[in-house]
């Protein structure tokens, strides 16, 4: 036997006062496909003897109470039922939930499958608030998802081993300092203060008729009102129950009549932990009080103004943990009011041996008991976490079903001025959006207002600031003649797309949130099209009605366009000067043909360079542009780490490669030659080629994915962390342009726009043809879209080249690699 945690205490007391305490919580999942009803119950034997949480008992008559594991060859069968007609299951749960769990009595978790179809089936935990909480419902389905596939096919369960127990977490628990200094001491000193609960129950008698213990009320939040709630708590750097802890504070403030409220706040308990407690049933959630100071001043603080108050008294209640306050009843202090974020989204939609298992979305109880509880609110994402259900049990001896119908409605107001009403932020209306990832992190420093050099700098760091919920955000909108853009991130780095299974997905929920915000279409930024099939899985995954482009052939053009200003500068014409184009993807083969159907006259000599293995296919490609062009001599090469001596030789090379950061090295170029590069990051050292056109000016090396529109005004997003705030306003830019992949979906949402004609450009999925890209070079030269200012990163360069032959600086013997 070991001892109780405080909270399981506080379950423990409520349990023991009232028989007729609601004990237990109850959580339901829908199971999709076909069900072996002997394989589940070998799985359910495996999460058994795995979890020891799910063989205790809590013996009665001792005192301090303890809990005692029972052994692992215990087996829980899981009650099975096909029911006659759908309407079944509701009368089934309501006589599952009616059944009390004894604390002393195993088992304090119940399973019932109640199967409505062949493929059609409904999941009921049924478990004690001592034993598990609604993370360990979550964890219970999935594990039991992954021991049953693997069963199916005949292998072990493949569950990772669990290195601790619940058990192990009392321990950790006992021992926990509490933290010290003055906001601590002053957080203890507001709960240790007189209070005086409102009085919101009201003195019975017999003769009243029966009336139910709670009444029920709620409302759904829409994806875009969640996303706005989301900005806001990104804004206070929380994530996103602060704003809805908020309004429940304020709508208690109304229903109360004072300000001056102590409230109750579920927490996980897991973060401060074992290693591996995500792994382990039990209870850890911890109900922590919360007692906001009461600021000085007549009238209703801003939203905003308690939303960051409320924050900050969540943090400290966090670190303190659970309060040893009591009222006079022996109830913890925050009893009468409680909050409660309950996020199934980790259970995601999983799938195995045939099964899929969705969260039921109806309103599924997972409250403390209440006992002493007035006023109970529970938060849960719906519809792939994209909406939010809020639900409000208030006990009947406080509140009529019309004022709890009418707490709701207030509490929906709250929500709705916090992100649209007067005071609320401005929500960005985009037109269009670019969905994109972001580079190395110490690329990223900069944004994050951190020097690149920053101790311990790395990627999660910047991933927490940036994305503190781990979902996509827009992280600024720009304005331009053609209309308003965002641009939206995936908490990705660069090297983790590849990676990255469920990336298509993962780029799904970012356009939807895009559309969200009004984006009329969405374009796909560097690998995102190449690793998702040139968009189809994108389009295959989302829901939204906005149109989908992989911004491939504006990308073309703008690789076209910068080769012709190039040209212009040093005053060559493309028909003298002999071409290497280095990466034959999609890119630089539609960027090639673009070119060849545009330029008065194909180059004098052109080269073809591929990785290894390609020769086949550039061979195939030679043939049918010497075809086209007679007169054109081709050549192939392949390319190891090095680019070969012939690419050297060429006095113009347009280069699209994926990750090859070193493979042209600049030292090697020829005096007078010019580099067109589209690759993402740069295919050579950008210090090295700013060093050698500054010093030697010999050499015109320049960037190829952007076009000018004129005009374009950067807003930040509003709710950008401030210090990624300052980084991104610091940064330098080429005035009036816009990346080439960004601008094709605004140039889509502009044809498209209300009041003009409907536009005929083709949205861009799988490889840009010739025909296609040339529609976009039509529509770029109507809507007045010029090449960029010859560029290198954030550099216009320049001046123009010296003739070759003329005397420069001396130059450097020993090239880029002596550096």
């Amino acid at each position: 036997p070991y001892p109780l945690t405080p909270s399981q205490r506080g379950f423990l007391l409520a349990d023991s006062l009232t028989a007729e305490s609601d004990s237990g919580w109850l959580a339901r999942f829908r199971l999709g496909g076909p069900l072996r009803h002997d394989v589940l119950q070998r799985a359910v034997d495996v999460l058994m003897a795995r979890h020891p949480m799910l063989r205790t008992v809590f013996p009665a008559g001792i005192r301090p109470p303890v809990q005692q594991e029972l052994p692992d060859s215990l087996r829980l069968p899981v009650e099975t039922e096909t029911l006659a007609h759908p309407g079944l299951l509701e009368q089934r749960i309501a006589e599952e939930a009616g059944r009390r769990l004894e604390p002393w009595a195993w088992p304090l978790l119940r399973l019932r499958l109640f199967t409505l179809a062949p493929t059609e089936h409904v999941l009921i935990v049924h478990a004690h608030h001592l034993i598990g909480d609604g993370f360990s419902a979550a964890l219970l389905t999935k594990e039991l998802l992954t021991a049953y596939d693997r069963l199916l096919r005949g292998l072990p369960h493949g569950l990772p081993p669990v290195q601790s127990t619940f058990r192990d977490h009392v321990t950790r628990s006992a021992v926990r300092e509490r933290p010290r200094g003055p906001e601590s001491d002053a957080y203890r000193a507001r709960l240790r203060a007189p209070y005086t609960p409102p009085p919101l129950r009201r003195a019975t008698t017999e003769k009243e008729p029966a009336r139910p213990a709670f009444h029920t009320a709620g409302f759904t939040l829409d994806a875009a009102t969640t996303n706005a709630l989301r900005g806001l708590a990104r804004a206070a750097h929380r994530t996103l129950y602060a704003p809805l802890l908020t309004a429940y504070y304020r709508a208690l403030a109304e229903l109360t009549g004072q300000r001056d409220l102590m409230l109750g706040l579920a927490v996980t308990g897991r973060e401060d932990s074992t290693v591996d407690a995500h792994r382990v049933f039990g209870p850890f959630a911890e109900a922590v009080a919360l007692r906001p100071a009461v600021p000085v001043g007549e009238g209703t603080p801003a939203f905003g103004d308690d939303l960051r108050r409320l924050a900050a008294e969540a943090d400290l209640a966090r670190a303190d943990g659970p309060s040893e306050v009591r009222t006079a009843a022996g109830l913890p202090c925050h009893a009468q009011f409680f909050f409660t974020f309950l996020d199934f989204t980790s259970l995601g939609s999983e799938e195995g041996g045939g099964l899929s298992v969705h969260a039921d979305e109806s309103d599924t109880s997972l409250a403390p008991p209440p006992l002493g509880t007035d006023v109970f609110l529970a938060v849960r994402p719906v519809g792939e976490g994209e909406g939010l259900r809020v639900t409000v049990r208030a006990s009947a001896a406080a509140l009529t079903s019309g004022e709890v119908t009418g707490f709701a409605e207030g509490m929906r107001g709250q929500l709705r001025d916090a992100v649209g009403g007067p005071g609320g932020r401005r929500s960005p209306r985009l037109d269009a959006a670019l969905v994109g990832y972001l580079p190395a992190p110490h690329h990223l420093a900069a944004l994050a207002g951190l020097p690149h050099d920053t101790p311990g700098l790395g990627r999660e760091q910047i991933r927490e600031l940036l994305f503190p919920d781990g979902r996509a955000r827009l992280l600024e909108e720009t304005g331009t003649p053609l209309g308003n853009s965002g641009f939206v991130a995936l908490p990705l780095f660069a090297d983790e797309l590849a990676p990255a299974a469920d990336l298509a997905a993962r780029t799904a929920r970012a356009v939807e949130h895009a559309a969200a915000l009004g984006a009329r279409c969405v374009s796909l930024a560097g690998m995102i099209p190449s690793l998702t099939g040139y968009g189809y899985d994108v389009l295959r995954e989302t829901t939204t009605g906005a149109a989908i482009t992989t911004g491939h052939a504006s990308t073309t053009v703008a690789v076209v366009k910068t080769v012709g200003a190039a040209l212009t500068a040093v005053g060559r014409p493309l028909g003298e000067v002999s071409l290497a184009v280095v990466g034959c993807g999609s890119i630089g083969v539609s960027s090639l043909r673009l070119l060849l159907a545009t330029a008065p006259c194909p180059p004098a000599r052109l080269l073809l360079c591929d990785l290894p293995g390609s020769a086949g296919r550039l061979q195939g490609l030679a043939a049918e542009l010497s075809s086209s062009h007679p007169d054109m001599p081709v050549e192939v090469v392949e390319s190891g780490r090095a680019l070969p001596a012939a690419v050297y030789g060429a006095d113009l090379i347009v280069t699209a490669v994926s990750g090859a950061t070193g493979l042209l090295d600049v030292a090697r170029l020829r005096p007078g030659a010019i580099v067109v590069d589209d690759s993402f990051p740069h295919c050579f050292d950008t210090t090295s080629a700013l060093d050698r056109m500054d010093r030697d000016q010999d050499v015109l090396v320049v960037g190829g994915g952007l076009l000018s529109l004129g005009t374009t005004r950067t807003r930040l997003a509003e709710d950008l962390p401030t210090v990624a705030s300052a980084g991104f306003a610091l940064r330098p830019g080429i005035p009036g342009t816009l990346a080439s992949c960004r601008l094709e979906s605004l140039l889509h949402a502009h044809l498209g726009a209300p009041g003009r004609s409907p536009g005929e450009l083709p949205l861009i999925h799988g490889l840009v043809d010739l025909p296609r890209a040339l529609a976009h070079w039509d529509a770029a030269e109507a809507a007045g879209i010029r090449p960029a200012p010859l560029h290198l990163l954030d550099r216009v360069v320049g001046p123009p080249l010296r003739p070759p032959g003329t005397a420069g600086p001396a130059p450097d013997p020993a090239g880029s690699r002596g550096r």
